[in-house]
């Protein structure tokens, strides 16, 4: 297992180290391999100053890499001269550009591997178009291998976590979701994987208790349990953190759409007669760590409590 382990690091070292190399021998000052999810391009591993930085979200749409993919040019000396760049919002300041995609080991298309300039260059020939060609293929087939032995990882890491289970909802207890995050965090920093948190917190569970007893306030929390369990779908995984306190993480969601996302556990939460408050946050390279991100939706689910009280 200890190769498994390394796997996700594996990939790191690789991608930093062809950006790196990249970087020092061509003229293009930055390299990036970035991840392609959700409508987005965000830039993962970067070598380089000024026009792209680790954590960088663009929407996939307006990109140089969505133009290449559609069979626009992977060398681009001068974007404002080239009919399928010139009209992208970033050609004005992007002028130069070089990119080759990185796809999976299911032939998906991962991101991309690409250079960019803020000047022209002096021609094609500036840079070695079969060599970045070339490490591109060989980031697909290092990613291939890492994903597949993630995922061997990944089952028992999760399978591990899901065995920690609270006794009174049957959801995963907090040692879990520790095991869990630890997880995410891990597929966060090598491949970008889309994460977000959402802590939720039962209302009324002090008051149930004081007023009907202690009975009264297990059964609010077993149907907060099996609301949460009935609101998720397999992207979700949700622990009881404790107390009146509970925790999902989201995998392969859309930035644009959590909101929705999360209103659907709310809403089942209300059909079953548990009313709750909600906060939640996205992480990603540069951004914030899984752990901050918990806490960034927790200080969101006390603002959502204290709205509600006020109101």
């Amino acid at each position: 297992m200890a190769g498994d382990v390394a796997a996700p690091d594996s990939f790191t070292e690789a991608a930093r180290r062809v950006v790196g190399y990249l970087a020092r021998r061509t003229p293009l000052a930055n390299w990036s391999v970035s991840r392609v999810a959700g409508g987005e391009q965000v830039h993962v591993h970067v070598h380089g100053h000024g026009l792209i930085g680790t954590g960088d979200r663009v929407q996939w749409d307006d990109t140089f890499c969505r133009q290449m993919t559609l069979g626009a040019e992977h060398v681009v000396p001068d974007s404002t001269l080239d009919a399928a760049y010139a009209v992208l919002p970033d050609s004005p300041a992007v002028r130069s550009y070089v990119g080759y995609p990185i796809r999976d080991d299911r032939g998906d298309l991962f991101g991309i591997l690409c250079g960019v300039g803020d000047s022209p260059l002096p021609d094609r020939a500036a840079v070695d178009a079969d060599l970045v060609e070339t490490l591109s293929h060989l980031l697909s087939s290092h990613l291939a291998a890492a994903r597949a032995a993630d995922r061997n990882r990944r089952a028992t890491r999760v399978a591990t976590a899901l065995a920690d289970i609270d006794a009174l909802t049957g959801l995963m207890n907090r040692r879990g979701w520790d095991h869990l995050v630890a997880d995410a965090q891990e597929r966060v920093d090598a491949f970008a994987d889309p994460v977000a948190v959402a802590v939720l917190d039962v209302d009324g569970l002090k008051q149930v208790n004081d007023t009907a007893g202690h009975e009264a306030g297990d059964d609010l929390l077993r149907r907060a349990g099996d609301a949460l369990r009935l609101a998720s779908t397999d992207k979700d995984r949700v622990a009881r953190y404790g107390g009146d306190e509970f925790a999902v993480l989201s995998n392969d969601v859309p930035v644009a759409e959590l909101a929705a996302h999360y209103a659907r556990f709310v809403h089942v939460l209300h059909q079953h007669g548990v009313e709750a408050s909600l906060g939640h946050a996205f992480t990603g390279p540069g951004e914030r760590t899984v752990r901050e991100a918990f806490r960034q939706a927790d200080a969101a689910m006390y603002a959502v409590k204290r709205a509600r009280r006020a109101g």
